[in-house]
C-alpha cells in the first residue's frame, strides 16, 4: 500500500482524540512512587475529547465517562499521548469492555518506536508547535480539590488541542521536532493503521 493510499485512507475514518485529568479519592492512598504513577488508585475529574466527524471539542466529568466510553464505538481509532499507558488504565475502572482492544494511536508510543525513549507532550508542543501546555504539574493537580473546575476543563481541553494539532502535522506528513541536551531533532512518525497499537510500559509521571 501506498504512502498516498494510506493517507487517503486515514483521512477518511472518524476518530476521537482526548485526554483526562485525574484525582485521587480522599482516603485513598497514593501508592505513586519512583515517577511510575498509580493508575488504579485514581479516578477521572475530567475529560476533554474532540471528535473529528463533528469537529468539536467536548468536555465530560465523572458522572459522564459512561457516556464517553459509549461514544468511542463510534470511532475508527482513538488518539492521545501516552494514553494508553496512563489514561485508558484510569478509564477502564468505569466500564466492563476492555479498552485496550481499542484501535489506538498513541502519539507517544509512535515517537518511542522511532527515537527509542520518552518524552514529554510539552517538549514537543513547544518545539514544533511553539505552544505549551497552560499550567504546570503542580498547579493543576490541586485544581480538583480545589473545585475549579473550569481552571481544570480549561487545562485539559488544551492538551488536547495541543494533542490534536500534533495529530494533523503527523498526517500531513509533516516532521514533529524535539529537543534533547540542548539541541533539536525531527522525526517523521508512522500515520494510523486499522490494527490497534498496545504498549508493555508502564505509566509514567510525564507532565
Amino acid at each position: 500500500m501506498t504512502i498516498c493510499v494510506k493517507l487517503a485512507l486515514v483521512l477518511e475514518m472518524n476518530y476521537i482524540t482526548f485526554d483526562i485529568e485525574t484525582y485521587i479519592p480522599e482516603g485513598v492512598k497514593d501508592r505513586s512512587s519512583g515517577g511510575k504513577l498509580d493508575t488504579e488508585s485514581m479516578r477521572v475529574s475530567v475529560i476533554g475529547a474532540y471528535y473529528s466527524w463533528l469537529d468539536k471539542y467536548i468536555a465530560f466529568y465523572e458522572d459522564d465517562v459512561k457516556d464517553f466510553i459509549d461514544s468511542l464505538e463510534y470511532a475508527d481509532f482513538i488518539v492521545g499521548y501516552n494514553h494508553i499507558s496512563f489514561d485508558l488504565p484510569v478509564l477502564q475502572k468505569y466500564s466492563t469492555k476492555n479498552l485496550q482492544k481499542l484501535n489506538n494511536y498513541d502519539i507517544l508510543v509512535e515517537f518511542q518506536k522511532k527515537v527509542g525513549y520518552r518524552t514529554k507532550l510539552d517538549n514537543i508542543a513547544q518545539s514544533t508547535l511553539n505552544t505549551k501546555k497552560t499550567d504546570t504539574y503542580a498547579t493543576f493537580r490541586n485544581y480538583h480539590l480545589e473545585g475549579k473546575w473550569f481552571e481544570l476543563t480549561d487545562y485539559c481541553l488544551n492538551d488536547v488541542l495541543i494533542t490534536e494539532q500534533i495529530y494533523r502535522r503527523i498526517i500531513q506528513g509533516d516532521a514533529l521536532k524535539y529537543s534533547d541536551m540542548l539541541k533539536t531533532f525531527e522525526v517523521i512518525l508512522d500515520l494510523p493503521s486499522q490494527s490497534s497499537t498496545q504498549a508493555s510500559v508502564e505509566p509514567e509521571l510525564l507532565w
